[in-house]
């Protein structure tokens, strides 16, 4: 599985080739760890810009991000946070919503695998898609700041 072109779940996405490819060249270069830090820093930002809904299960699935971060726990609290998010969205008949929520669920699952980092950008992407189609300023505009938090999201 090519897990840079990893698309199955979104179809195809109106992106910013260069700029994906720039956040990839700054994803090869960070630490798991480092990527769990960008996906939290990353979550607050969507959820600080989206109209939705804090869900109890995306602040436990963050505490337990910290956690992990922390070498308190292993990954399955944070990964189970993110099955149990996608089970709360299952029926879900808003595309946009659901989408958003979906974007969240591949943060709360960076602890087990780093191409959730990946991943979640690529739905935040397709989130965009859905809100603004054709929009490819919104896309650059978003992978822009995907990348300027990328590259803050290192330990000092």
């Amino acid at each position: 599985m090519d897990f840079y072109a990893y698309t199955r779940l979104l179809g195809k996405i109106e992106d910013s080739p260069e700029l994906r490819q720039e956040f990839i060249d700054v994803f090869d270069t960070k630490s798991k760890q480092d990527l769990v830090r960008f996906c939290l820093l990353y979550g607050k930002e969507l959820l600080a810009t989206y109209p939705y809904e804090v869900l109890p299960v995306i602040e436990q699935g963050f505490e337990a991000m910290k956690d992990w971060l922390d070498g308190k726990i292993n990954y399955h609290p944070a990964r189970n946070s993110s099955f149990a998010l996608n089970r709360q969205i299952r029926d879900e008949k808003d595309r946009v919503r659901k989408r958003f929520y979906q974007t969240i669920s591949q943060l709360l699952a960076s602890p087990h695998v780093r191409f959730h980092a990946l991943w979640a950008t690529d739905f935040a992407i397709s989130l965009i898609n859905r809100l603004h189609p054709g929009n490819l300023e919104l896309v650059r505009q978003e992978r822009k700041k995907q990348i300027e938090i990328l590259n803050r999201s290192s330990h000092h």
